[in-house]
């Protein structure tokens, strides 16, 4: 069946993706059973005539802001708006056909939830792409008859406020002893109703959602990493053993920031058997390149061999570092009205990307950076920031094999602990592991010190 057709199913001319090439289509679920006054003419000849006060141009808009979103094909702002749409580093993916790669990741995921009834756990970096695959993940469960339910998490998160609002968007359709001439299903009644008043426990919950039948039911819980440690989160650990012991129709599926699922679910060892953990990955450079030729239909743009190249090369594995520099990057060629992206575009694209990530870091740090790049560190500063990229943010010793003039690792993340402040040890993690004081720190020195990608180029 070519469930893609089926999915995105309408008339050619309305379609701004139907001219996309095809893709390997996705892993799915199997199915379940006013306009300004005119002013006088007489008026205009009244009014003095002036001299502009200056003759500085600020910049402006260049989009009406009820245009933003659409797939303008003319004019210089609807090209904009076609890059806008193609590369998005700002905002989750929300379109199967955006998402490049992440192919083999949802069906590990569609796997773990419809064959062996898991809860599922995804954590990694931020930026890494955990929410643009939770919402395409939502979408394929949705399309197999699911009930998805989706709630962000915040600092503070209760767990009785919480799970009242999610029980009342499953409908009481699904409630095992539902009648359909009831008043609560008249009035369109939810599971919610049959929550306790006040607070209630993770028992009274279970025994709730225990009565649902002819359906599954995904729990989507977002930035889980942002909610309050301690209760809560004992209590999602606990709400995880209750609805697998007793094969309740219902999986939770997390998503946060975080090196391992410890730092996400606590009592780890109690439902060990019942979850899956899933790290999302790096971007492999042929999914990257794949980013970049999705792009490139959607903008109308082509983007030199070389170019590509050096975005995959630059974007060291981040979603969000190859979908910014993309972004960057078309913009560049748009501004001097080029339909080809250069690598001088690209050299443009990492300075300004470069001097947006400095602005999110400290003055201490930055400080620090700068000290230690003219002490002569930058070399030894790009290997580890690179080290950082591919390891979570970890810097462990026994993994680091280079050897900085004759001194050990630790003795070298010393003079970055004391001297420059750039690094803390991690001892709590490890023994032997650093990580850079802020997040942030090793993207921004990975594009500030890598080499100029070209000495010159010419532009169209």
């Amino acid at each position: 069946m070519n469930w893609f057709r089926n999915v995105f199913r309408r008339d050619r001319a309305e379609d701004p993706f139907e001219s996309l090439p095809a893709f390997q289509p996705l892993p799915m679920f199997q199915a379940l059973a006013p306009l300004s006054p005119v002013v006088p003419h007489s008026s205009l000849q009244a009014m003095p005539q002036r001299k502009p006060a200056s003759t500085n141009t600020l910049p402006r808009f260049l989009n009406p802001g009820n245009e933003l979103g659409g797939f303008e094909t003319e004019g210089a702002g609807g090209a904009r708006n076609r890059v806008r749409n193609a590369f998005s580093p700002s905002l989750p993916i929300t379109n199967p056909r955006l998402l490049a790669g992440r192919g083999e990741a949802l069906q590990t995921l569609i796997r773990a939830i419809e064959d062996l009834r898991l809860h599922v756990i995804i954590y990694g970096e931020r930026g890494i792409g955990k929410t643009s695959l939770l919402q395409i993940l939502r979408q394929l469960a949705e399309e197999a008859k699911y009930q998805v339910v989706y709630h962000s998490c915040g600092e503070d998160a209760r767990f009785p406020e919480m799970f009242r609002a999610i029980a009342s968007e499953i409908p009481l359709l699904y409630y095992h002893g539902f009648n359909a001439a009831s008043e609560d299903m008249r009035k369109g009644g939810s599971l919610g109703s049959l929550l306790p008043a006040g607070d209630f426990n993770v028992s009274q919950l279970s025994d709730t959602f225990a009565q649902l039948s002819n359906t599954r039911v995904l729990i989507m819980l977002d930035e889980f990493d942002r909610s309050p440690p301690g209760l809560f989160r004992r209590n999602i650990a606990q709400l995880i053993k209750n609805l697998s012991d007793r094969s309740v129709r219902v999986q939770l599926v997390i998503s946060g920031v975080a090196g391992n699922l410890a730092d996400l679910i606590e009592h780890i060892p109690s439902i060990r058997r019942n979850i899956l953990g899933y790290r999302v990955p790096e971007l492999a450079p042929g999914e990257v390149r794949q980013m970049v030729t999705i792009g490139e239909e959607i903008s109308g743009l082509i983007f030199d061999p070389d170019a590509s190249e050096r975005i995959i090369a630059m974007a060291n594995g981040s979603p969000y570092l190859a979908s910014l520099l993309s972004q960057y990057s078309s913009f560049g060629a748009l501004n001097r009205e080029g339909q080809i992206v250069t690598p001088i575009d690209v050299q443009h694209a990492v300075e300004q990307v470069s001097g947006e990530l400095r602005s999110r870091i400290s003055e201490p740090a930055l400080e620090g950076a700068d000290h230690a790049i003219d002490d002569g560190w930058g070399e030894t500063l790009h290997a580890l920031a690179n080290r950082s990229m591919h390891a979570m943010g970890a810097l462990d010793a026994e993994k680091i094999d280079e050897s900085f003039s004759g001194q050990s690792f630790p003795e070298v993340a010393e003079e970055f602990v004391t001297r420059y402040k750039l690094l803390v040890p991690a001892p709590e993690e490890r023994a032997d592991r650093y990580r850079f004081r802020e997040e942030g720190i090793g993207s921004y020195l990975w594009l500030r010190l890598s080499p100029p990608l070209v000495a010159a180029a010419e532009v169209d």
